[in-house]
């Protein structure tokens, strides 16, 4: 559906193909955002062997303000776990915390953000 504010600057202007495409990307931009309740969902991958025990990191200062470390965690990748240091990185939006990976019952569930 589109926006009531873009009908409103559609009906005052003329449609050029540029405009065309800007309003074009704008709107099919629209559908790859996701609300609060996509970001819910859990992915899940079915691996038969845990991870190996965690290796003991210790975070440094943060290098920037609004930083958050993502502490090292076991990826499964190519079929075999692989480890994959701590960092520190900015959250994709506003009021996000890091949901660290884990593993229960034969399932990996990769580390997510959550809102």
């Amino acid at each position: 559906m589109i926006p009531r504010h873009v009908v409103f600057v559609l009906l005052g202007m003329k449609i050029t193909p540029l405009r065309l495409a800007v309003l074009a990307f704008a709107v099919i931009s629209s559908l790859f955002i996701g609300s609060n309740q996509a970001s819910a969902q859990t992915l899940r991958i079915q691996i038969g062997t845990p991870p190996p025990p965690l290796v003991v990191e210790h975070p440094w200062a943060a290098p920037y303000p609004g930083a958050v470390w993502i502490a090292g965690h076991h990826e499964w990748i190519n079929g075999h776990w692989v480890w994959v240091a701590g960092y520190y990185t900015y959250p994709p939006r506003h009021g996000g915390h890091w949901v660290r990976a884990h593993y229960r019952d034969g399932y990996y569930y990769p580390g997510h953000w959550a809102y």
